[in-house]
């Protein structure tokens, strides 16, 4: 690593190692990327290791090191073992400039994963999502499932991120945005982004503590407020909704708790609005049945919500 101070590197490798934690201090993590252009330096650093030794984990075998001398023992070290950047494998990713126009795609299965962009941005990948980057510069992004993205301004560069039917452009901020099959929501806790979309007519402006609910299906669009500490509150075990379809209570219950979920079509269209916690997946779909006054059933692995009889 290149001229960054070793303190701010231990700092850097810190970052990346409690991010993947479900106590992350992401408001702590922003403050200390822009307190200084060496932390942005070194942060780009770690992560860019610790992705290339990541790739290539399954090929790398310990390194034996033969001491020249004779007669002393023989030692094994580790490959990454002893430096800072082991604490980087624990769960960050990052996209390296090097890597500029080969697109990349990363899945998750039941956790979620940070991917670290080498200018200091990050993107928060739900459980059950994909996210492919790509571009020269890579600022351009398709997202299937959800994610948090903290982007850090660039005035620059025009990060695109599409989402079904749907564009959304920011130009630095803190949004959330989830894309099924049955609708996409954006969320913005800061800052501003746009969102396009043939179906929209024109593009919608949403400012912070705004969301947009779309339904392509139907293409119809529908803006609300939220609070800024709602959005992405997935990351802390919880899910607030006001008015939300039923079937897309549903489908976040399944990628977020781990819990599948039957609707009927007489109910999928039905709104939900309250906080469920995810934390227990059975829980919360039986406080869901609950509040919304509908009959819960279990068959096959999977949970059904019915009227009443």
């Amino acid at each position: 690593m290149t001229g960054v101070d070793d303190t701010i590197l231990a700092e850097a490798a810190a970052w990346h190692l409690t991010s993947a934690r479900d106590d992350m201090d992401w408001d702590g993590f922003t403050a200390w990327l822009e307190a200084d252009p060496e932390h942005r330096a070194a942060y780009g650093e770690i992560a860019a290791v610790a992705a290339a030794l990541e790739r290539h984990r399954d090929r790398l075998a310990p390194l034996v090191v033969e001491p020249a001398t004779a007669g002393r023992a023989r030692r094994t070290w580790p490959f990454w073992a002893g430096s800072a950047v082991a604490a980087a494998l624990a769960g960050v990713l990052v996209v390296p400039h090097w890597l500029a126009g080969q697109p990349e795609t990363f899945s998750t299965g039941r956790g979620q994963q940070t991917i670290a962009l080498a200018d200091g941005s990050s993107v928060v990948l739900a459980p059950h999502s994909r996210l492919t980057i790509s571009g020269r510069h890579r600022d351009a992004l398709a997202l299937a499932g959800g994610a948090y993205f903290e982007i850090r301004h660039d005035p620059h560069r025009s990060l695109t991120i599409r989402a079904n039917e749907l564009e959304i452009g920011d130009i630095g901020t803190r949004f959330e945005v989830q894309a099924t099959d049955r609708a996409v929501r954006v969320e913005v806790s800061e800052g501003r982004v746009e969102v396009r979309g043939d179906a929209l007519g024109g593009p919608v402006q949403l400012a912070a503590g705004h969301r947009i609910l779309f339904d392509p299906a139907h293409g119809l669009a529908r803006v609300s407020f939220v609070a800024a500490k709602d959005v992405g509150e997935w990351r802390e075990g919880r899910l607030t909704y006001d008015a939300a379809p039923l079937a897309l209570v549903a489908s976040d219950l399944a990628r977020y708790a781990g819990v599948g979920v039957s609707v009927p079509p007489s109910l999928a269209g039905r709104r939900f609005s309250g906080t469920l916690s995810i934390k227990d997946g059975n829980s919360a779909v039986r406080d869901l049945s609950q509040l919304m006054g509908l009959e819960l059933s279990y068959d096959a692995g999977a949970y059904r919500l019915s009227d009443p009889g």
